[in-house]
């Protein structure tokens, strides 16, 4: 049975814990962590069942890291509502006060659903028998009220310890990255990890964080129950030393300085990495028209077409910006108005990023350049064969500038299949099988127009 630590034994407990190895912690995006910890324990050999302070963990998941002890059973109950410790005590008698004169019943608990008591002390009143309700308000000894929910673990130990490695998965614990991106000629990024406790009540833990993709098993039905309790009003510190990262299988793994206490509902915010100089490249960019498969239609008419705006940043190996893994994560992206203040001007996310891999971020659309494209020509022919077409269709792009500089808009297509350009009035790119780029230069305060004609097969 699940069993409580009273304020008593955590007094006694106190010089114990405080011996006992730091905890090491590794939190997962995926909204759970994995606890390390040396505990305390007068382990004998042979089989002992022994009380362990764990917090809310996933019982399925605890684990001892010491080969020559056997887990043989973990029985764990974490619930500490009054109705739970009711199931927990049938058969306890109650103390009940009735009024202020001092007199008070005692009854003994038979049974829940409904609850049925026994009066076993029903003082000067000399009541007897079984009531369908509780006498009065009921008045709780201490040390059946849970401070600290208890595991009861059996273990096989084959000599005495004095201590116990263990291992277990906690819900609620997560992190997550966040970037700020600084635009201009001395723009910046800074990066930071904002680590969720949930329900995690720890003091002084090593924390490491893991980016990447370790897949996902099925939660037990203990973890499902109890992931949606740990983030709330959450108060926020912030770090002031960077993280170090390094490589532990296919993932990545950054190790935060220091150590941080774990209170439910809280969040700490760290330092990824130390601000790294960057010159951030706008991109413009209008998506295609061309459907990635299937049939192409006839348009009616024009058409009004998004500016999408997208930042791209150096991200190169042998540079203190690119010799760095970069987690995913949401950016914002800043810039100083004419006032010197800086203002929020984008917001996106990026994908776990290898050092040395291309980083950009798309933010949104372009408000002082606009795009308008028109179908200008579409004809369809049978080649051989009953099913299939041959379209030649042609488009007019009109793109206008109301920036006091001259921006380049790409206009693309991406299309899969058989398909090619057969003239543009800017030479065409192409990226990839399946997606060919126009890089159209707009000047200050006008506009550009590109046409284009493409061969179609479906």
């Amino acid at each position: 049975m699940t069993r409580y630590l009273s304020l008593a034994a955590l007094v006694l407990a106190a010089p114990l814990a405080a011996q006992q190895a730091a905890p090491s912690v590794t939190l997962f995006s995926s909204g759970q962590a994995l606890v390390r910890r040396t505990l305390p324990v007068r382990l004998p050999a042979g089989t002992s069942t022994q009380p362990l302070v764990l917090g809310i963990f996933d019982p399925a998941s605890f684990a001892v890291l010491d080969r020559t002890v056997q887990v043989a059973a973990v029985r764990y109950d974490g619930a500490t509502t009054e109705d739970a410790l009711l199931r927990r005590n049938i058969g306890q008698v109650f103390t009940f006060p009735q009024g202020d004169a001092g007199g008070v019943v005692r009854a003994r608990l038979l049974a829940v659903d409904p609850e049925r008591w026994e009066i076993v002390d029903a003082g000067a009143t000399r009541w007897q028998g079984v009531v369908f309700a509780r006498p009065g308000r009921l008045m709780w000894d201490a040390s059946l009220v849970p401070l600290a929910p208890i595991a009861d673990v059996t273990l096989v130990g084959e000599r005495a310890r004095d201590v116990l490695p263990v291992m277990y998965r906690a819900p609620g614990g997560s992190w997550a990255a966040g970037y700020r991106v600084y635009l201009g000629a001395s723009g910046r990024i800074e990066g930071t990890a904002q680590v969720n406790a949930g329900t995690l009540d720890l003091q002084n833990a090593n924390v490491q964080l893991l980016a990447g993709d370790i897949g996902r098993a099925a939660p037990s039905p203990m973890m499902m129950a109890r992931a949606g309790r740990g983030f709330e009003d959450a108060s926020v510190t912030t770090g002031a030393t960077a993280a170090e990262f390094g490589n532990v299988g296919e993932v990545k793994l950054y190790t935060l300085p220091g150590a941080i206490s774990f209170t439910p509902g809280t969040q700490t915010v760290v330092p990824l990495f130390a601000p790294a100089a960057v010159v951030p490249e706008l991109r413009l960019t209008v998506p295609g028209s061309l459907p990635f498969y299937g049939g192409i239609g006839q348009e009616t008419d024009e058409v009004e077409v998004p500016v999408m705006v997208s930042y791209r940043l150096p991200h190169e190996l042998k540079t203190p910006f690119g010799d760095l893994p970069l987690p995913a994560g949401a950016v914002s992206v800043f810039d100083t108005d004419a006032g010197g203040r800086v203002q929020l001007v984008g917001q996106g996310s990026i994908g776990h990023t290898a050092p040395g891999e291309q980083v950009e971020v798309q933010t949104g659309t372009a408000f002082d350049v606009s795009a308008r494209r028109t179908q200008t020509e579409y004809a369809t022919t049978r080649a051989t064969g009953p099913t299939r077409v041959v379209a030649t269709v042609g488009y007019s792009v009109t793109l206008k500038n109301a920036k006091d500089s001259a921006v380049t808009v790409e206009v693309r297509e991406d299309r899969g299949g058989e398909w090619n350009v057969i003239s543009s009035s800017v030479p065409a790119v192409r990226r990839s099988s399946s997606r060919t780029v126009f890089p159209v230069r707009v000047p200050a305060g006008g506009e550009a127009t590109l046409t284009y004609r493409i061969r179609v097969v479906w």
